[in-house]
Protein backbone atom coordinates (compact mmCIF):
# COMPACT_ATOMS: atom_id res chain seq x y z
CA UNK A 1 0.00 0.00 0.00
CA UNK A 2 1.32 3.25 -0.65
CA UNK A 3 0.32 6.38 1.36
CA UNK A 4 0.47 9.92 1.51
CA UNK A 5 0.47 11.63 5.18
CA UNK A 6 -0.02 15.31 5.80
CA UNK A 7 0.35 17.36 9.09
CA UNK A 8 0.25 20.73 9.80
CA UNK A 9 1.85 22.60 13.01
CA UNK A 10 -1.19 25.09 13.73
CA UNK A 11 1.20 27.32 15.62
CA UNK A 12 4.15 27.99 12.99
CA UNK A 13 1.95 26.89 9.71
CA UNK A 14 5.01 24.22 8.87
CA UNK A 15 3.39 21.42 6.56
CA UNK A 16 5.27 17.91 6.90
CA UNK A 17 4.73 15.38 3.90
CA UNK A 18 5.00 11.85 5.18
CA UNK A 19 4.97 8.87 2.41
CA UNK A 20 5.67 5.06 1.88
CA UNK A 21 3.87 4.13 5.33
CA UNK A 22 1.56 1.63 6.15
CA UNK A 23 -1.14 3.70 7.46
CA UNK A 24 -4.23 4.70 7.25
CA UNK A 25 -5.03 7.48 9.95
CA UNK A 26 -3.35 8.93 12.04
CA UNK A 27 -4.58 10.29 16.02
CA UNK A 28 -3.06 11.83 18.96
CA UNK A 29 -4.25 10.33 22.66
CA UNK A 30 -2.55 12.32 25.15
CA UNK A 31 -0.20 13.79 23.24
CA UNK A 32 1.64 10.99 21.75
CA UNK A 33 0.94 10.61 17.88
CA UNK A 34 -0.37 6.58 16.91
CA UNK A 35 -0.94 5.39 13.23
CA UNK A 36 -3.31 3.01 12.43
CA UNK A 37 -3.74 0.24 9.87
CA UNK A 38 -5.73 -2.73 9.27
CA UNK A 39 -4.39 -4.79 11.70
CA UNK A 40 -4.14 -2.27 14.68
CA UNK A 41 -2.81 1.03 16.53
CA UNK A 42 0.67 1.73 16.53
CA UNK A 43 2.86 3.99 18.92
CA UNK A 44 5.18 6.56 16.68
CA UNK A 45 7.69 7.74 18.46
CA UNK A 46 11.67 7.33 18.58
CA UNK A 47 14.53 8.24 16.38
CA UNK A 48 14.90 5.58 13.91
CA UNK A 49 12.34 2.63 11.73
CA UNK A 50 13.19 -0.65 13.43
CA UNK A 51 16.80 0.17 13.94
CA UNK A 52 17.00 2.65 10.88
CA UNK A 53 17.72 6.32 10.81
CA UNK A 54 14.94 8.25 9.83
CA UNK A 55 15.43 10.46 6.27
CA UNK A 56 14.34 13.48 6.54
CA UNK A 57 14.00 16.04 3.61
CA UNK A 58 12.90 19.72 3.26
CA UNK A 59 12.18 21.59 0.04
CA UNK A 60 12.25 25.25 -0.42
CA UNK A 61 9.61 26.87 -3.59
CA UNK A 62 11.04 27.11 -6.62
CA UNK A 63 11.50 31.08 -6.61
CA UNK A 64 12.77 33.29 -9.00
CA UNK A 65 13.67 36.04 -5.89
CA UNK A 66 11.69 38.81 -7.69
CA UNK A 67 14.44 38.86 -10.62
CA UNK A 68 13.84 37.74 -13.76
CA UNK A 69 17.57 37.38 -15.28
CA UNK A 70 19.55 34.11 -14.94
CA UNK A 71 21.25 34.07 -11.59
CA UNK A 72 23.30 31.40 -9.26
CA UNK A 73 23.95 30.33 -6.34
CA UNK A 74 27.26 31.44 -4.83
CA UNK A 75 27.17 29.53 -1.04
CA UNK A 76 23.88 28.51 1.24
CA UNK A 77 23.29 28.56 5.29
CA UNK A 78 21.37 26.17 7.22
CA UNK A 79 20.72 27.39 10.78
CA UNK A 80 19.32 25.70 13.56
CA UNK A 81 20.30 23.15 16.07
CA UNK A 82 21.42 19.93 14.94
CA UNK A 83 21.98 20.65 11.96
CA UNK A 84 25.49 18.88 11.76
CA UNK A 85 24.14 16.10 9.56
CA UNK A 86 22.14 18.08 7.27
CA UNK A 87 23.29 18.28 3.39
CA UNK A 88 22.01 20.62 0.82
CA UNK A 89 21.24 19.90 -2.68
CA UNK A 90 20.59 23.18 -5.61
CA UNK A 91 18.27 22.38 -8.56
CA UNK A 92 17.69 25.27 -10.93
CA UNK A 93 14.36 25.86 -13.32
CA UNK A 94 16.61 24.90 -16.19
CA UNK A 95 17.64 21.14 -14.27
CA UNK A 96 20.66 21.42 -13.59
CA UNK A 97 21.92 21.02 -10.14
CA UNK A 98 25.31 22.52 -9.08
CA UNK A 99 27.99 20.78 -6.90
CA UNK A 100 27.33 21.15 -3.31
CA UNK A 101 29.88 21.08 -0.54
CA UNK A 102 30.11 19.08 2.22
CA UNK A 103 28.60 21.18 5.34
CA UNK A 104 31.23 23.99 7.00
CA UNK A 105 31.19 25.30 10.41
CA UNK A 106 28.21 27.61 11.08
CA UNK A 107 26.08 25.53 8.97
CA UNK A 108 27.35 27.03 5.41
CA UNK A 109 27.77 25.27 2.29
CA UNK A 110 29.63 26.31 -0.93
CA UNK A 111 27.95 25.61 -4.45
CA UNK A 112 29.86 25.45 -7.40
CA UNK A 113 29.40 27.33 -10.76
CA UNK A 114 27.95 24.71 -12.96
CA UNK A 115 24.45 25.51 -12.30
CA UNK A 116 22.27 28.44 -13.60
CA UNK A 117 18.60 28.86 -14.40
CA UNK A 118 16.35 31.78 -13.75
CA UNK A 119 14.77 30.36 -10.26
CA UNK A 120 16.11 28.03 -7.98
CA UNK A 121 14.84 25.76 -5.14
CA UNK A 122 16.71 24.45 -2.29
CA UNK A 123 16.33 20.69 -0.49
CA UNK A 124 17.85 19.97 2.90
CA UNK A 125 17.91 16.55 4.17
CA UNK A 126 19.52 14.12 6.64
CA UNK A 127 19.17 11.69 9.27
CA UNK A 128 18.36 11.64 13.12
CA UNK A 129 16.53 14.79 14.93
CA UNK A 130 16.90 18.31 13.54
CA UNK A 131 15.25 22.03 14.47
CA UNK A 132 15.99 24.21 11.35
CA UNK A 133 15.50 27.79 12.30
CA UNK A 134 16.45 29.12 8.52
CA UNK A 135 17.58 28.15 4.94
CA UNK A 136 19.30 31.36 3.15
CA UNK A 137 20.73 31.40 -0.46
CA UNK A 138 23.56 33.91 -1.27
CA UNK A 139 22.53 34.33 -5.23
CA UNK A 140 24.48 36.19 -7.54
CA UNK A 141 22.49 37.89 -10.27
CA UNK A 142 23.58 36.79 -14.17
CA UNK A 143 22.17 39.08 -16.27
CA UNK A 144 19.44 38.48 -18.90
CA UNK A 145 21.92 35.61 -20.70
CA UNK A 146 22.97 32.07 -18.96
CA UNK A 147 26.91 32.16 -17.78
CA UNK A 148 29.25 30.95 -15.66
Amino acid sequence: MSTLGLSLALDSMAASQYEGLPFTSFLTIGGKVYGTTPDGLYLIEGDTDAGEGITWEVSGPMTDAGADEYKRARSATVSGPNTESAELAITFDSGQEPTVSDRRPGGRFMVGRDGAGRAVQFTVSGTGPVEMTGVSLDILVLGKKARG
